[in-house]
């Protein structure tokens, strides 16, 4: 689905439907109707023999509806045509109004609970089929599918209105004061980049210039202003919350509370985490607040380097590290040597920073890429292998496709990589890194019904192989069978630099970290083998489905990983070693007070949606204040209103523990198979199959903590929440 408005013989991704720029509402009106067959047949059943295929068929269901709208989701925000733009947006409006409506069929919901219900159905499924139907279950319900009508129609205006209240939180979470006024005198401005001061707007009756609150300048004064009352005050300003703000937040947090009280919930929290890993608000606490009593004396060792700078630079004896001097001093930490004289002289570090422009010449796109290869070769037995896309096949000439090709399976999925920043003048496309599921693995039901259902809509030529995989017994025993898989589709966006004048997109560490991390995600879902799409790769629990990825950050970072395929683009040199472990050493320099920082973060979520919220004089900016006197090592800033800017608050309410959660595994993956045995060993090719085999191959198929359990890395005590989880877990912490 080229620019052109011309029907080429390959649509997007293969799909035939996809071939024209109007094909995402044809193909959406043709997956409705598909759809309205099989909910026809799930809700028309009388037998058993008919119940026993009740869940494959709601599986069918949901796999027709993903197919159109992940793919439109992927679309609408890549493709520079607005009109496939439009179309996709169409599809997706459509779609979700419908999903809506299947989220409340009460004729769904009856024919599930049948099943559930009856032993000698439930009895026939398959362990996994039996985990798909509870969760099934779990999702209709919290739904308020069960409700009497009156009570429902409550609950969905309190899902409306936590809906339209979190949409305008994320759009309105910018710091309330838009300018900043600063006085232009020397000391004000001391240490300011003079292009910072040529551009800001200056007054022409006084001697102030105004820097608005919500451009990069803001924070690059933050940085660089030598006065600490400037400093303050950008602070001050760039932290600041209005009542409006401030009212909205808490007005969102207490519908999420009254809505959990519908659910027979105390909190928003314990309904959230009644599926998750974690279980219960309890353990995440307990979780997080053991992290924080151990961490905390590290943290203040970081302060305490802190507090030496801004001694030498200021002159006072055991001075106080404010929210407004972090950033500032931090950039003089690892390796620093300040030859400032106390009294407040100008404060210049002499050591030569190690930058991501000194490493990048030996990280290009191509290079990690292969470097990449070698990596799931080693652990998997997979390579990724370049093919070129066929007319029509992707939606930008930026895209690269990739096979991913098994040793013994052959080919297992395909990513698409849309990997560089538009070019200058191009329409605008979504600029943070992401993984996106445009096709999930899952068997190809042998229903013959199902089959027709959904086999016209977004039809793609050789999309099934058989496969060899394990299934899970009802009895509890295990067993090898083969199987037709559907094959997944993933696309992998990031906004690189763009190649130029014969150099290559070359790479931060930072960003060789991020695409290890999103084709982390990927492999998770090269390697998911389930029956079922609705449990397929990344569709499991959000305090699990980071854990294959960040363990990928834990390879990226490792010189012996890196020296195997980090070479200068010009001279082919291989990258220093101490260049990199300099890079990674001034890194690492506060490594514990960004965790502290996170823990602080996460530790807030729950409580902001505890049951404290429904309390009279419940006060965001009160709780954040006492919790950050509690446990930080930086004092709290009154007058100030974070809290409005915490966007994840909606978007990760109650799980924002979740990224130190996932650490905590994969740090221990880490630890235990993988640090110290030979690089691409024979042991990490080992341990690399106990980690398909235990954890990605299941999805959300499995319990987590049984592959975990079976891997060797949970101690005691920690499934029944008793102790979870030591410091020394977190290390080489990233800010997620």
């Amino acid at each position: 689905m080229a620019a052109s408005s011309d029907r080429s013989s390959t649509g997007l991704f293969g799909y035939d439907l996809l071939s024209h720029p109007s094909g995402f509402v044809e193909a959406a009106e043709a997956s409705i109707a598909a759809a309205v067959h099989l909910v026809d047949l799930v809700c028309s059943v009388r037998t058993e023999a008919e119940m026993v295929k009740t869940v494959q068929r709601l599986d069918r269901l949901s796999d027709v509806l993903c197919a159109v709208i992940d793919c439109a989701e992927l679309v609408r925000n890549v493709h520079p045509d607005p009109r496939v733009v439009e179309s996709a947006n169409h599809a997706h409006a459509i779609l979700a109004n419908f999903l809506n409506q299947l989220n409340t069929h009460q004729g769904l919901y009856r024919s599930l609970k049948r099943v559930v219900e009856t032993p000698s159905v439930f009895n026939q499924l398959s362990r996994e089929e039996q985990r798909v139907a509870t969760l099934l279950i779990v999702d209709f319900e919290k739904s308020g599918i069960s409700m009497d009508d009156g009570i429902r129609q409550k609950f969905v205006e309190l899902n409306d209105q936590i809906l339209q209240l979190g949409q305008d939180f994320i759009m309105d979470s910018a710091p309330s004061q838009k300018t900043i006024t600063l006085d232009a005198s020397s000391k004000a401005v001391e240490g300011i980049p003079k292009r910072i001061l040529d551009t800001a707007a200056r007054s022409r009756f006084s001697k102030t210039f105004s820097i608005n609150t919500q451009s990069s300048s803001a924070y690059t004064i933050l940085k660089s202003a030598q006065s600490e009352e400037t400093r303050k005050k950008v602070y001050m300003a760039l932290n600041s919350g209005s009542r409006r703000q401030i009212d909205r937040l808490e007005a969102l947090l207490k519908t999420r509370a009254k809505l959990a009280q519908f659910l027979g919930k105390k909190s928003y929290a314990e309904m959230f985490l009644v599926d998750k890993m974690a279980g219960t608000p309890a353990n995440v606490l307990s979780f997080l607040e053991s992290l924080t009593e151990q961490h905390k004396h590290k943290a203040q060792h970081d302060i305490a380097k802190l507090q030496k700078l801004k001694a030498v630079h200021t002159g006072q004896t055991n001075p106080v590290i404010n929210a407004w001097d972090r950033i500032f001093y931090s950039q003089f930490i690892a390796p620093v040597a300040a030859t400032a004289k106390p009294g407040g002289e100008p404060f210049h570090p002499t050591a030569q920073h190690v930058s991501n422009d000194t490493l990048a010449p030996y990280f290009s796109v191509g290079r990690t890429f292969e470097g990449l290869s070698s990596v799931f070769q080693a652990l998997y037995g997979v390579s990724l292998q370049p093919v070129a896309p066929k007319p029509g096949e992707a939606w930008h000439k930026d895209v690269r496709k990739l096979d991913v090709i098994h040793e013994r399976d052959g080919k297992i999925g395909t990513i698409y990589c849309d990997l560089f920043a538009r070019e200058s003048g191009a329409a605008r496309k979504y600029e943070s890194a992401a993984h996106f599921t445009v096709r999930c693995s899952r068997l190809t039901s042998n229903d013959e019904s199902c089959r027709h259902a959904g086999r016209a809509v977004m039809q793609n030529r050789a999309a099934e192989r058989e496969f060899s995989r394990t299934v899970e017994l009802p009895s509890g025993a295990t067993e090898t069978r083969t199987f037709k898989y559907q094959l997944p589709i993933v696309v992998l966006v990031t906004s690189f630099s763009r190649p130029s004048n014969n150099v290559p997109s070359l790479l931060s560490l930072g960003e060789v970290e991020t695409l290890f991390h999103e084709l982390g995600h990927a492999m998770h879902s090269m390697l998911g083998r389930t029956d079922f799409q609705h449990i397929a790769g990344t569709r499991c629990s959000i305090d699990f489905v980071e854990v294959p990825s960040i363990f990928m950050e834990y390879l990226a970072r490792d010189p012996r990983v890196l020296q195997k395929f980090a070479f200068h683009y010009k001279t082919g040199e291989p990258l220093p070693l101490g260049l990199l472990e300099s890079y990674q050493l001034n890194q690492s320099a506060l490594e514990s007070l960004e965790v502290h920082q996170q823990l602080w973060m996460a530790i807030l979520d729950q409580l902001y949606h505890s049951t404290g919220v429904l309390d009279p004089g419940f006060s965001t900016t009160k709780i954040l204040q006492e919790l950050t006197d509690r446990i930080h090592v930086i004092p709290f800033t009154p007058g100030t209103a974070w809290q409005v800017q915490f966007s994840h608050l909606f978007s990760y309410g109650a799980s924002y523990y979740s990224y130190l959660w996932c650490r905590l595994w994969a740090s221990r993956i880490w630890n235990t198979h993988f640090e110290g045995k030979e690089v691409f060993g024979p042991e990490w090719r080992q341990n690399g199959e106990l980690i398909r085999r235990e954890l990605l191959q299941w999805g959300g198929g499995r319990d987590p903590w049984v592959g975990l359990e079976n891997m060797g890395i949970v101690k005691a005590g920690e499934r029944e929440g008793r102790t979870l989880g030591e410091l020394s877990d977190l290390r080489l912490y990233e800010k997620p």
